[in-house]
């Protein structure tokens, strides 16, 4: 049996390929980098965000808050002790990531908390008091 990958984004890139037509030089890049995919809510106490983050752990990961933008990044070795020789296919490599999120001044950036949970990342984003929404009582007079 053969075994035949197919990767639909390599084959538009070279259909859409006019580097070559105009004589710049291929990029080659060592080390794929993919965006995770994140959810980001918006509660009355604190926005939450969520970021896929697959095969990685906490040791992996950093976050980091600094100036109202918040930055995640991520970096994955492949700690494979097979030699390259003994692959017919390897799909799994490094990876790296980086991917900022520029926020409000509503953020309280002493009290922001990260945490892995079963490959996604965790970030809590706690409001400034002020930037909590106050409920206020309307007063019926009788």
């Amino acid at each position: 049996m053969n075994l035949v990958t197919f990767n639909p984004e390599q084959a538009l890139d070279r259909l859409f390929d006019t580097d070559r037509f105009f004589g710049f030089p291929r990029a080659k890049w060592d080390q794929p980098t993919v965006l995770p995919k994140v959810n980001v809510i918006e509660k009355d106490e604190a926005f939450h965000l969520e970021a896929e983050t697959p095969g990685m752990t906490e040791k992996d990961v950093s976050v980091e808050f600094h100036d109202g933008v918040l930055t995640l990044k991520g970096n994955r070795e492949q700690n494979s002790q097979t030699d390259k020789d003994d692959y017919r296919i390897r799909e799994f490599s490094k990876q790296s990531f980086a991917r900022s999120f520029r926020l409000s001044d509503q953020i309280d950036p002493e009290k922001v908390i990260a945490q892995m949970e079963q490959g996604v990342l965790k970030v809590t984003l706690p409001k400034k008091e002020q930037a909590k929404p106050k409920k206020i009582e309307i007063k019926v007079e009788s």
